[in-house]
């Protein structure tokens, strides 16, 4: 029976071992808060999990939801900076709507996910 130990133990060991990235898992879409990141910005950036941005100057959410250390907290910080955007992107985002784009753009995060170029 001790024998057999390690091999019983050995799947619990390894996932023990795993570091966990938080916020990676994507949960479904709320289709509200879809609607508003394509209203406020899907004129310029591809919001959807897989396509290009319609202006080749504006980063795909896929990849921006994917960057390594972006957290819940660094994108809404982001957002709600408003002098962080271009001056083309010359619009203000109320407090829920930044919630709602950020609950959004956290949907898109995927483990296997790869640029599109």
């Amino acid at each position: 029976m001790l024998k057999l130990m390690p091999l019983v133990l050995s799947p619990f060991l390894l996932a023990a071992c795993q570091t966990a990235q938080p916020e990676l898992a994507a949960t479904p879409a709320d289709p509200e808060d879809h609607a508003l990141a394509q209203a406020a910005c899907g004129g310029c950036h591809s919001v959807e999990p897989y396509g290009l941005s319609p202006n080749a100057d504006a980063p795909e959410w896929p990849a921006i939801a994917n960057t390594r250390g972006l957290t819940r907290e660094s994108l809404t910080a982001w957002l709600i900076d408003a002098h962080n955007y271009p001056a083309d992107m010359d619009f203000y985002l109320e407090e829920d709507e930044v919630e709602q784009l950020v609950d959004y753009m956290l949907t898109l995060r995927r483990e296997d996910y790869h640029p599109p170029y």
